[in-house]
């Protein structure tokens, strides 16, 4: 049946032109970081329209919304980032600094490593798959989080920032180098973390310790105890800086960080949510670039409760969102990729193809476009919790995603904290640092993020841009292409039997008698469209494409594809959610007020 009315939550909100229904406090959907572990998030809907809304326990246990979120209404005509500014280079700026941060890490690392050369060296002649243990300590990105930790110091380092705290002074340069070394080494262990293997998984998925000893279990070993080395030396670190707050912040963003890593490796018991994926969000990217950037308000003087304070404190946590959503999709975009060119690639061998387990789950089951299309089809939230039973489930998911443009959503939900972000700066003086912080925000908010990859950059430290967006879209066109495949795949046998040898003769007849192919064409897919819009409204936004193309073969006189029905159906459910149509009623309201019957992409065809 279809979708109650009262369940589009945040999603028809988003889809109907308001990234305003992400009532977001405090920069996040959640409680200001001083409301402790009490904060907890929910949806609601407020009138006609759905926001998501933050609240957290407080000593009272009345609900507290957060300080930082506009009203919903301010938003209703989206949410622009403006332009780019025209800013320097933000790791340009602080290049020195961030070397200094690499070269005391790399030196800690060698000296920490030093001690177990032998046993090294020992396990590459014993047949370890290689000796760059010092690519180890290596990764992909770009050192972003330790450079907005410096340029924040700068943008507060004038003296109107230090009048607005009484005993407030300009950062030190030390201490700041030391707060940017902690975020860095904290995110460094994460990263370590994460490449820890399963029992089947391959090798050449891990990190150059599983290289090195050439086994998942030794690797996974040195691993843990390397990570959390580079966790204990952060916290060593802050312990240095003498500050009782910054040890606490310190020790607040480590708990959030491995409290997302475990959350994302545990079994998922309760019923998940575009909530609970938000909330793992925060902790894993957001909760360590606010606690820095609120470090180094702290060891200039100013109150944990202080307007400067806040104002960094929102700047990290938004802009942490942002990268973290952003870069979510990315990952699920890239499993997904795999899975498909997996199944295109085994599907004709004599054993058909072979999933090792949780292959089928790695792209979608936790993803935040899943849990979004969840608010408006319940039975993904069935999926996300036990996983997924075959491809063709998998498959039919990504439909719904596509349908409700579940993707294009969490964009707009990264897009709304990169604007919490540079709303956070403009309490700061103009300055060339505050400039380049929200060039920051730009970069971490660009699809594929090339800006933060060290391999789009020269050894001189120069931006490849042609480079990096020939990759970005080589990998876009790989993937388009492996999803047409895999469907072609899935949907041969729908295909052949939804046509059968009467459709076959229909197609012959009907097209005679018309006589002029272009007229029939365009009079057969509006008759398609019509059949579409109907199964839409009589079997629910989330009938399967089986269905649908069933109706439409009984009702027009042309077989149409299984692949051109899922595009129409996408298109047709993308404008029912765009004008809030539910039923048959709804479309002759939509009909009276004057509003166009046709999707867009169906009125382009139509011309």
């Amino acid at each position: 049946m279809g979708v109650l009315r009262g369940t589009r939550v945040v999603a028809l909100a988003m889809l109907a032109g308001s990234a305003a229904a992400w009532h977001v406090g405090g920069g996040a959907a959640f409680a200001p970081l001083s409301s402790g572990p009490g904060t907890s998030a929910c949806l609601r809907r407020g009138g006609d329209n759905a926001r998501l809304c933050a609240r957290s326990a407080t000593r009272g246990g009345a609900p507290l919304e957060t300080r930082m979120g506009a009203p919903l209404d301010s938003w209703e005509a989206g949410v622009s980032l403006g332009a780019r500014p025209v800013a320097p280079d933000p790791f340009h700026s602080v290049s020195g600094d961030l070397q200094l941060i690499k070269a005391k890490i790399k030196r800690m690392a060698d000296s920490a490593l030093k001690s177990n050369k032998a046993a090294l060296q020992g396990a590459a002649e014993m047949g370890g798959m290689g000796r760059n243990w010092k690519g180890f300590f290596e990764r992909p990105e770009k050192s972003w989080r330790p450079a907005v930790v410096v340029l924040l110091a700068e943008a507060m380092g004038s003296p109107e920032v230090a009048a607005r705290s009484e005993g407030a002074r300009a950062p030190g340069r030390d201490e700041v180098l030391a707060i940017a070394e902690i975020v860095e080494l904290m995110q460094l262990a994460t990263q370590i973390h994460d490449t820890i293997l399963e029992d089947d998984d391959r090798l050449d998925k891990g990190n150059e310790a599983h290289k090195l000893y050439g086994s998942v279990s030794a690797g996974n070993k040195v691993s843990v105890l390397a990570g959390d080395f580079l966790l204990s030396r952060a916290s060593v670190l802050s312990a240095s800086l003498r500050n009782l707050a910054v040890v606490e912040s310190v020790a607040s963003a480590l708990q959030s960080l491995m409290e997302g890593q475990v959350q994302l490796a545990m079994p998922v018991l309760d019923a998940p949510s575009l909530n609970l994926y938000i909330k793992n969000a925060q902790y894993r990217g957001g909760m360590l670039l606010s606690r820095g950037c609120e470090s180094v308000a702290l060891t200039a003087g100013h109150a944990q409760d202080s307007e400067v304070t806040a104002v960094a404190r929102e700047f990290g946590l938004n802009l942490g969102m942002t990268y973290q959503i952003t870069k979510d999709l990315q990952v699920t975009e890239a499993n997904y990729a795999k899975l498909l060119n997996k199944v295109h690639k085994e599907s004709s061998s004599p054993n058909g193809v072979c999933y090792l387990p949780r292959q089928l789950d790695a792209p979608l089951q936790a993803a935040g476009p899943l849990l979004y299309a969840a608010t408006l089809f319940p039975e993904l939230q069935d999926v996300a919790q036990r996983g997924f039973t075959s491809f063709a489930e998998v498959l039919h998911a990504k439909s719904l995603i596509d349908r409700c443009d579940a993707v294009h959503g969490m964009r707009r939900l990264a897009q709304y904290h990169a604007r919490l972000a540079l709303d956070a700066l403009e309490s700061l003086p103009e300055s060339e640092a505050r400039q380049s912080l929200a060039l920051m925000v730009h970069f971490a908010r660009e699809s594929a993020q090339p800006r933060l990859s060290r391999a789009n950059y020269s050894p001189e430290g120069q931006f490849r841009s042609k480079s990096a967006l020939a990759s970005s879209a080589a990998l876009a066109a790989s993937a388009h292409k492996a999803e047409v495949a895999a469907r072609k795949d899935l949907y041969r046998t729908l295909n052949g039997g939804g046509g059968d040898s009467f459709g076959a003769l229909r197609d012959t007849v009907v097209s005679g008698l018309l006589g002029v192919k272009a007229r029939a064409n365009t009079d057969i897919a509006r008759l398609q469209r019509a059949a579409v819009r109907e199964a839409v409204l009589l079997y629910g936004k989330n009938v399967p494409v089986g269905t649908v193309m069933g109706h439409i073969n009984l009702q027009c006189a042309f077989h149409v594809t299984a692949e051109t029905t899922e595009q129409m159906l996408v298109e047709e459910i993308q404008w029912q959610l765009k004008l809030g149509i539910e039923t048959h009623e709804d479309i002759v309201k939509a009909a009276d007020a004057g509003r166009d019957l046709l999707p867009p992409a169906w009125e382009s065809r139509a011309a």
